[in-house]
């Protein structure tokens, strides 16, 4: 009889525990987003992806001056001098052809056209590469904060289930303690032992969709989440 009682007494508090969650989430107050993952979602900058976008943001940086000079190679100086190659005793040694030095600058017409044309077609590249990774980074942002809802969600599925784990283990122990009585049918015993195991078999499920999101965060981070939180911390 005391067994039972004391059952009785983990049950209702395991009840009130239960309750108490619920009452937390059914509060038209509650909601799951909050300024964890507005603040998460900050260092998207850290994804590889992202990064290698902001390479090759660089890397057309360097196109746009490399081609700005591009013209210079097309640029072509000549020399002569008539003195040291038209020298003839003739003339008494006297070079009698002005002027005694030529030179010469070659550029072609076209440079003006075409390499201005390909500076900026360099710019339109690197603009493109720029709105690229604006682009990837809003939605790498707006990733970590649905990856981060779908955590959360998963860490109250497993406190609710919890509640859930501990009610059917009271259960069961007070239907053991009937059916050694007789008090109780072996059907009876064997409902309440199934229900107790497959309360485990699902938290074993909640705790893998736990883990996985946690991954999957982590994933977009670029970093564990721990390490992100304690950042996230050190930062404010």
């Amino acid at each position: 009889m005391k067994k039972i009682m004391l059952c009785v007494f983990i049950l209702t508090a395991s009840l009130v525990k239960a309750q108490s969650i619920v009452d937390s989430i059914s509060d038209p107050s509650f909601i799951l987003r909050d300024t964890v993952s507005e603040k998460l979602a900050e260092f998207a900058v850290n994804n590889y992806q992202i990064m290698m976008q902001k390479s090759r943001v660089n890397e057309m940086q360097y196109e746009v001056k490399k081609s700005k000079a591009a013209w210079l190679n097309n640029i072509a100086v000549t020399g002569n001098l008539n003195e040291a190659n038209l020298k003839s005793s003739n003339t008494g040694g006297q070079n009698v052809f002005f002027p005694r030095y030529n030179f010469g600058l070659t550029l072609p017409l076209g440079t003006f056209f075409t390499k201005s044309n390909d500076t900026k077609i360099a710019k339109e590249k690197y603009n493109q590469e720029v709105y690229s990774l604006k682009g990837q980074l809003e939605l790498l942002k707006k990733a970590i904060k649905v990856e981060y809802q779908n955590y959360l969600s998963n860490k109250y599925y497993i406190a609710l289930h919890e509640s859930v784990i501990q009610d059917e283990k009271v259960l069961l122990s007070v239907v053991e303690t009937k059916f050694s009585k007789n008090e109780v049918s072996l059907d009876a015993y064997t409902q309440s032992s199934k229900r107790y195991n497959d309360a485990l078999i699902k938290k074993v499920e909640l705790l893998k969709n736990l883990n996985t999101s946690k991954l999957e965060l982590e994933g977009l981070l670029g970093m564990k989440l721990e390490e992100a939180l304690v950042r996230m911390v050190s930062n404010n």
